[in-house]
């Protein structure tokens, strides 16, 4: 099974999410209301940073690589 792209793993997020605001919908005790709401809140904010993390990561990676290859070639004049 290949890697999966930013959106099949923000859907998950969201439909995690959905499920979580059904329950709190269902539940009869507030404290159960609350947690379900709050994991809720918190699994369409963790869908909505997906992309903007893979980019950073992108970026990271360009850098790092981008200084192994700079130090490679100083390393390698020598």
């Amino acid at each position: 099974m290949g890697t999966m792209t930013d959106e099949e793993l923000a859907a998950i997020y969201r439909l995690l999410a959905e499920h979580h605001r059904n329950l709190a919908k269902e539940a009869r005790l507030d404290v159960v209301q609350a947690y379900h709401a709050d994991l809720a809140r918190r699994l369409d904010d963790e869908a909505a940073l997906i992309p903007k993390r893979r980019a950073i990561a992108e970026r990271l990676r360009d850098r790092e690589q981008q200084s192994m290859e700079e130090r490679g070639e100083d390393d390698g004049g020598e």
